[in-house]
C-alpha cells in the first residue's frame, strides 16, 4: 500500500531545508512572472521596440499618448469626472481624432459650418436641444451625410452669440464660454461665404436639412433650420462596419460626450458643487434618480419667452409611485437623488418623499439656481441675481450628480432627462441601469433613454 504522510509530519518549517525550498520556490515564481510579462507585451505590443535611451518607440504612428493609468471613475464619487478622449479612446476618441486635423487649412480639409439661426438672440433651445443638434451635425460632418467614401468634414460652429452665454466673464459670448471647442482649426480656416466670390465652387449653403449637395465642396453650411439632417448608418465612418453591427447609443452618448467638455472654469464649478452635494459613502447601485422636468415643458404654462409646452406633465404621485416599485424591487435602495428646474414641483415631491420613505436618503443639488424654465434665451430673467453662467454651473451639475444613480424615474418626452439616462447607461458609475419612463416619447433617443435600444 501507499504510505500516507500526515499534514502534521514531514519537514519542519523552520528547518534549512524548508528555508532553501521556499527561496527556490521564489526564485522559480519570479523568473516565470518575468518570462509572462516579457511574452505578453511582445504579444501586445509586436511593433514596439525599445530605443538606445530606452524608451519604447513606435512604427505604428499613435493618436494618443500611450499610458499606464487605469480609469479612475470610481475615485470621483463625489468630485467632477466626465469622460476624456485621451483617458476613454473609443468612439469618443475617434471623433476628437478626425475633428482635430494636422492642417486646417489644407485644400483637402472640407468643413461643416454649424450656423446660428438668423433671430439667435431669441432662441430657446435649453442645453441639451443644443447638444443634441450638435451630435446629428457631427454625424452629418463625419459621414458626409451618408457618403463616407467622399471624406468626412470638420464640425465648426460659426462666432456669434450663444442666448445662453449673454454676459459671460469666462469668455466671449458663444458656446465656448462654457464649452471646449468642437475643433482645433479656426474660422479663418473655413471658406466665408459673405467675402468669397458668389459664383465660387468652394462653398455651399444649404437651404434645409436634407438638400443633397456636391461632396466636392469644401466648406458646407447648415441650413437656417433648428434641425438636421438624421444620418442612417452612424458607423460607416469608423471602419467598424455598420449599424447593424453596432450600439446607437455608444454613438450617440460618444458624441455628446465630446461636446459637454467643459472649460476649466466650469469644471472648477461643478467640482466644487459635487463635493458639497454628494455623500463620500454614496454607492451608485443603490441610488434612484429623480430628475423631474416641469415648469416650461408642460402643456398650458404661463412663462413668458419659454418654449411652448410639449406634453401633460404627469402628476408627482406618480414619480413617488415609482419610486416605491423600485424600493421594492431591490430593498438594497439607500438613496433618491432629486433636481429639477422647478422649484415649486421639486419642494413639493420632496415633502411627500421625505413623509412617506422617511429612510431614504435624499441627495439634491444645493446651490441649484431652478430657474424655473428650461429654455435657453432669456435665462437671466428669470431668477433675480443669478447670471446665466450659473444657471448653467447648476445645470450641468444635476447632470452630473444623476450620473451616479442606478435606477430612473423620469420622461423621455424631455431630451434633459432622456439625455441623463443615456449618458447614465454608458458612462455612468452604476451598472444595470433600469428606467421608469412615465411620460413617454416614441422616438429614438427616447427609447434609448427608456431601454438602452432603439
Amino acid at each position: 500500500m501507499e504510505a500516507k504522510t500526515s499534514p502534521n509530519r514531514g519537514t519542519p518549517n523552520n528547518s534549512p531545508r524548508a528555508s532553501s525550498l521556499t527561496q527556490f520556490r521564489m526564485i522559480v515564481i519570479s523568473v516565470t512572472c518575468a518570462t509572462l510579462l516579457s511574452v505578453v507585451n511582445n504579444i501586445i505590443m509586436p511593433n514596439d521596440r525599445l530605443s538606445s535611451s530606452g524608451n519604447r518607440s513606435h512604427d505604428i504612428p499613435q493618436i494618443y499618448p500611450k499610458t499606464s493609468k487605469k480609469l479612475t471613475k470610481d475615485q470621483h464619487i463625489n468630485t467632477f469626472w466626465w469622460p476624456s478622449p485621451e483617458e476613454y479612446g473609443g468612439i469618443l476618441g475617434k471623433i476628437h481624432h478626425f475633428q482635430n486635423p494636422s492642417d486646417c487649412s489644407a485644400p483637402s480639409t472640407k468643413f461643416f459650418v454649424w450656423r446660428s439661426r438668423s433671430d439667435n438672440e431669441n432662441d430657446t433651445r435649453g442645453l441639451t436641444a443644443w447638444a443634441h443638434a450638435a451630435s446629428s451635425h457631427m454625424l452629418h460632418a463625419l459621414t458626409d451625410a451618408d457618403q463616407p467614401e467622399a471624406g468626412h468634414r470638420i464640425l465648426i460652429n460659426d462666432d456669434k452669440l450663444f442666448p445662453m452665454a449673454k454676459g459671460c466673464e469666462h469668455g466671449p459670448e458663444t458656446r465656448e464660454c462654457y464649452f471646449e471647442p468642437l475643433t482645433n482649426c479656426k474660422l479663418s480656416d473655413v471658406d466665408d461665404y459673405e467675402t468669397a466670390d458668389p459664383k465660387s465652387s468652394n462653398i455651399k449653403i444649404l437651404s434645409k436639412t436634407d438638400e443633397e449637395y456636391d461632396r466636392n465642396v469644401r466648406t458646407l453650411y447648415t441650413s437656417d433650420s433648428i434641425w438636421f439632417r438624421k444620418v442612417k448608418d452612424m458607423y460607416s465612418w469608423t471602419g467598424l462596419g455598420f449599424n447593424s453591427q453596432h450600439s446607437t447609443i455608444h454613438m450617440t452618448a460618444a458624441s455628446l460626450a465630446y461636446y459637454f467638455r467643459v472649460k476649466p472654469w466650469l469644471r472648477k464649478e461643478i467640482d466644487e458643487r459635487l463635493r458639497r452635494n454628494i455623500p463620500l459613502d454614496l454607492n451608485p447601485q443603490r441610488t434612484i434618480g429623480v430628475p423631474i422636468r416641469r415648469s416650461d415643458k408642460c402643456r398650458r404654462h404661463a412663462i413668458e419667452g419659454s418654449a411652448p409646452g410639449e406634453m401633460e406633465c404627469p402628476p408627482l404621485e406618480e414619480y413617488l409611485k415609482k419610486v416605491k416599485e423600485f424600493l421594492a424591487f431591490d430593498p438594497r435602495i439607500e438613496n433618491v437623488i432629486v433636481t429639477s428646474e422647478d422649484k415649486s414641483a421639486c419642494d413639493e415631491f420632496l415633502e411627500v418623499l421625505r413623509k412617506e420613505l422617511p429612510s431614504l436618503r435624499v441627495i439634491q443639488n444645493i446651490g441649484d439656481v431652478q430657474q424655473g424654465t428650461g429654455s435657453g434665451s432669456k435665462l437671466e430673467a428669470y431668477t433675480e441675481g443669478s447670471s446665466n453662467a450659473e444657471v448653467v454651473a447648476s445645470a450641468l451639475t444635476s447632470l452630473h450628480m444623476h450620473m451616479r444613480a442606478r435606477y430612473f424615474v423620469l420622461t423621455s418626452k424631455s431630451t434633459w432627462t432622456s439625455t441623463i439616462a443615456v449618458m447614465a447607461r454608458v458612462y455612468g458609475f452604476a451598472s444595470e441601469v433600469i428606467v421608469f419612463d412615465i411620460g413617454p416619447n416614441k422616438n429614438t433617443f427616447a427609447h434609448l433613454a427608456r431601454r438602452g435600444c432603439a
